[in-house]
């Protein structure tokens, strides 16, 4: 296959997927990895797509989001085990924020027998659940992200900057050591990063489809000030 005629199909692919590996690649066109990965970082200086360690993705592929009922049948069983290793961070009278990742959503699943807990959130279901349980809550105010439950926006940020709390679980669409930690909405990301900044201890926590991606918006940097928490038996951290 001639080089144009490649990379034109490699392109018609990472759009149709919105990611792809060398692996894929090199298999479907018949050509060496080595030869692709010369392609993909000759598309990648031309701005067609985004070049990442073992593939590429689209660039549209970077704000595109799933909404929340896509998000929550998706590896459950992962993210119940992240979610019930995030939890054991926990201590009695703890004041900590919990975002609108799905896979921190799970961990009211395993909030059981901490005494004095207040949880902050900016997530309309994870509120509710919260309640349900009995367990003391405050939902910060604004606008309401409909695929997400996420409330962001200016009046969600001021609040936020008003709390302090002893911890932060935060969920995140990308981890990548070069982009950092990420997510598709700008807004999104900034209520994460002000929290993440009021917060004394600060964890991620990310199933290990999410390992290597790279989104639009980058919340926080991939370093050892925040602690990720995936579904692996060691926790991914930013010094191995």
């Amino acid at each position: 296959m001639l080089k144009n005629a490649r990379k034109q199909k490699i392109l018609d692919l990472v759009d149709r997927t919105g990611y792809v590996t060398l692996e894929m690649l090199s298999q479907v066109l018949a050509t060496s990895e080595s030869t692709i990965r010369r392609d993909l970082t000759e598309l990648d200086q031309s701005q067609k797509l985004r070049r990442l360690h073992g593939g590429a993705e689209s660039l549209s592929h970077l704000r595109y989001e799933e909404d929340v009922a896509e998000k929550s049948v998706k590896n459950v069983q992962h993210k119940l085990r992240i979610a019930q290793k995030a939890v054991s961070k926990l201590k009695h009278d703890d004041v900590i924020f919990m975002d609108a990742g799905t896979t921190v959503a799970m961990m009211t699943e395993f909030l059981l027998d901490f005494d004095n807990l207040t949880v902050v959130t900016n997530s309309v279901h994870t509120a509710s659940a919260l309640m349900d349980k009995k367990i003391k809550t405050i939902i910060i105010g604004g606008a309401v992200k409909p695929t997400t439950d996420a409330v962001t926006g200016n009046f969600a940020v001021q609040q936020l900057m008003s709390f302090n709390f002893s911890k932060a679980f935060i969920g995140a669409n990308g981890i990548s050591r070069d982009g950092g930690i990420t997510t598709p909405d700008e807004e999104e990301a900034t209520v994460k990063r002000v929290v993440l900044g009021q917060s004394k201890e600060k964890f991620i926590l990310a199933d290990s489809s999410k390992l290597g991606k790279i989104y639009f918006a980058k919340f926080a940097e991939f370093d050892k000030s925040i602690d990720i928490i995936t579904e692996e038996i060691n926790d991914l951290h930013s010094n191995t």
